[in-house]
């Protein structure tokens, strides 16, 4: 019998998969893993946030609200008027102070410790003390819910993931940061809407109607402020305006809030 090399029909050492696809499910896997392991974290996070007593959270963090030593002015002085008045609705166990930085964006925050920060434009904007109300609300809503320490709580635990799993090189990071924000976002939309729901209550329960709750929100769903571009608003740490005015509007229905 005459020999003729050639190669096996079958070799094991060589896959018959294209390896495109073999990189897109490595990559699909290893985003679910990343996700999953993300879930888990942030759940310790959520629950270990519920044991931190609101007086030693502000001993930990009372350094944010002290920076400021000056005295406020006329303007602070009214909104913690208003801010005390909604803390009889909205119980959140330590004393919250209001603080007004100035800055050209429209927001405002709240801080760990206890305190509130309120960017001038936004005063520029929003008019009436009900739309003030509203605003001063939803962040007590966030000390309500502890979202201030969760959100830093969460921050901690993406930065030691990402350090452990890429380290110095940019190039991964940079890669996996559309994972950390898409799940991030979302947690932050809910946490949001919670912050909403709170607030709605409250200028019920301080006004006895819930008249003016979306005017901040009617500002920034402005033609010269809507940046409701595709789908870019799923991947923002709040809901979209139009959404979360369409959605105050059914809770006080469901709640039978008085608009005015």
């Amino acid at each position: 019998m005459k020999y003729s090399p050639g190669l096996p029909e079958k070799n094991c050492n060589v896959s018959t998969e294209h390896p495109l696809k073999e990189f897109f499910v490595l990559l699909i896997g290893a985003i679910s893993i990343l996700l999953a392991v993300l879930l888990l974290l942030g759940l310790f996070v959520d629950l270990a946030v519920q044991y931190i007593d609101p007086k030693l959270e502000s001993e930990l963090f009372g350094s944010f609200t002290s920076d400021d030593e000056s005295s406020p002015n006329e303007q602070e002085q009214e909104l913690q008027s208003l801010l005390d008045r909604l803390g009889e609705c909205i119980d959140v166990g330590y004393p919250v102070v209001v603080r007004i930085n100035e800055s050209d964006q429209m927001n405002a925050f709240a801080m760990p410790g206890g305190s509130i920060v309120v960017l001038s434009a936004l005063l520029d904007k929003v008019k009436t003390e009900n739309g003030l109300a509203f605003v001063l609300a939803h962040e007590l809503g966030h000390f309500k819910n502890r979202d201030h320490l969760r959100g830093l709580g969460r921050s901690i635990v993406l930065l030691t993931i990402s350090v452990l799993l890429t380290g110095a090189n940019s190039d991964i990071s940079a890669l996996l940061t559309p994972v950390y924000n898409a799940e991030a976002a979302q947690y932050s939309q809910d946490r949001e809407s919670n912050a909403d729901a709170i607030a709605l209550h409250a200028l019920n329960c301080h006004y006895g109607h819930v008249g003016g709750a979306a005017e901040f929100f009617e500002i920034i769903a402005a033609p010269e402020y809507d940046l409701d571009w595709s789908l870019t608003h799923y991947f923002s740490s709040h809901p979209e305006a139009q959404k979360r005015i369409n959605d105050l509007d059914t809770l006080a229905r469901s709640q039978g809030y008085a608009v005015q």
